[in-house]
């Protein structure tokens, strides 16, 4: 029984290194494709660095405004607010607003949580946010009730944060307390587009030629081989050297034996694996240029479809954790992000939409040119009242 386990056992070697030691120096898992995938790995993928990018950089780019309730209903900005300035504007004096939520949202996506150290002052009001490496960060609970976040810092201390001083950023996960890495969950599918990917780089490398063998009659040393090999290799070998004509001497003969990349639908691959990753990332192919199946009749409702399901879910998530991690007074104060712009139809349904509101009496005209960014006009601030309408259980004259 000896024997069979050490026969069976799996040595690691710098080769063949086990999956724990792979992940630890490529940082990222190992693949059936062969290719290592992580969440740096795969930014390196074109579709998913673009999918990334795109729910990253439009949850960042919408203004996040920080508004006060008006009594009896009702609200308006509080710009007088500290909490405007943080949110709007300036995290941190080293980031703009956008720049901070961005990469908290791409840390979410694609390592699975976003954290943030939330600076306060002496009376406990947040007046800073400074990101964390979400590499390295541990979450545990401190006797066994409290949530803790473990970073490591340098010289390979770690730092306790208390819960309340951690902005924390997540999508879906197991427990509710972080979120799975799209990046892990979808190595397999990553890693089967980066071999694609370099098998068609290889192919080009080559010379757009497939590999093959050379076939000697006679037997070489193997220094002879060595040198052919390289001798083949440094004339024939990458696109620069394509199509050079080959004379072969003494007998010796080369013969093709890759499969040919249409064979192989290296294509029908390369596009599949865009919809993959679309799929794993709940965004319309279109956003990431695969315009494949779009046409101009669906491609603005597949718009309206991007803000609602895609980015609504990380939208409501930016509000629910300011509220509850950076607002005190959560009757008094609270955020939204303004998402009409993206919403919009073309100009003539607007303006139809304008015209029915403010006929109908339920929107000012005033109203409506500030949707449109335009700048009030006086007398234009009365709603307009049909005549042949009046309030319900009225009595007729």
């Amino acid at each position: 029984m000896g024997f069979i386990k050490r026969l069976l056992e799996r040595r690691s070697t710098v080769r063949n290194p086990a999956d724990w030691l792979h992940a630890t120096l490529s940082g990222g898992d190992r693949t059936a494709s062969g290719e290592t995938s992580g969440p740096d790995k795969a930014l390196t993928l074109s579709a998913y660095f673009a999918a990334i990018r795109a729910i990253s950089e439009d949850v960042g780019k919408l203004p996040l405004i920080v508004y006060k309730h008006l009594k009896p209903r009702g609200k308006a900005r509080a710009t007088e607010h500290q909490l405007y300035r943080l949110l709007h504007d300036e995290p941190n004096r080293e980031m703009s607003s956008m720049s901070f939520r961005e990469t908290l949202t791409m840390h979410a996506i694609g390592w699975g949580n976003g954290y943030a150290e939330i600076v306060r002052d002496d009376k406990g009001n947040p007046i800073a946010l400074w990101p964390i490496d979400p590499g390295r960060v541990r979450i545990e609970r401190s006797d066994g009730s409290k949530i803790v976040y473990a970073v490591s810092a340098a010289h390979g201390k770690e730092i306790e944060l208390q819960s309340r001083d951690v902005f924390h950023l997540h999508g879906l996960g197991f427990d509710g307390l972080s979120g799975y890495s799209v990046a892990h969950l979808a190595r397999e599918s990553i890693g089967a587009a980066l071999a694609a990917e370099k098998s068609g780089a290889a192919l080009f490398g080559n010379g757009s030629q497939p590999a093959g063998v050379l076939e000697i009659p006679d037997h070489l040393p193997e220094e002879a081989r060595k040198a052919l090999r390289e001798s083949w290799d440094s004339r024939f070998k990458g696109a620069a050297n394509a199509h050079k004509t080959a004379i072969l001497e003494q007998g010796l003969q080369f013969k093709a034996i890759a499969v040919p990349n249409k064979d192989a639908q290296w294509i029908e691959m390369r596009e599949f694996s865009v919809s993959e990753l679309a799929r794993w990332l709940r965004i319309p192919p279109h956003k990431i240029a695969h315009m494949r199946d779009a046409t101009f009749s669906n491609i603005e409702s597949q718009a309206r479809e991007y803000v609602i399901d895609t980015l609504q879910p990380w939208l409501v998530r930016w509000e629910q954790e300011i509220t509850r991690k950076l607002i005190a007074n959560r009757t008094m104060i609270f955020a939204e992000h303004l998402v009409d712009g993206l919403l919009r139809g073309d100009t003539t349904i607007r303006f139809n939409a304008y015209q029915t509101a403010i006929a109908s009496g339920w929107m000012s005209r005033n109203e409506a040119r500030s949707l449109e960014n335009l700048n009030p006009v006086d007398g234009l601030d009365e709603l307009l009242v049909p005549s042949n309408s009046g309030p319900a259980g009225a009595e007729e004259k």
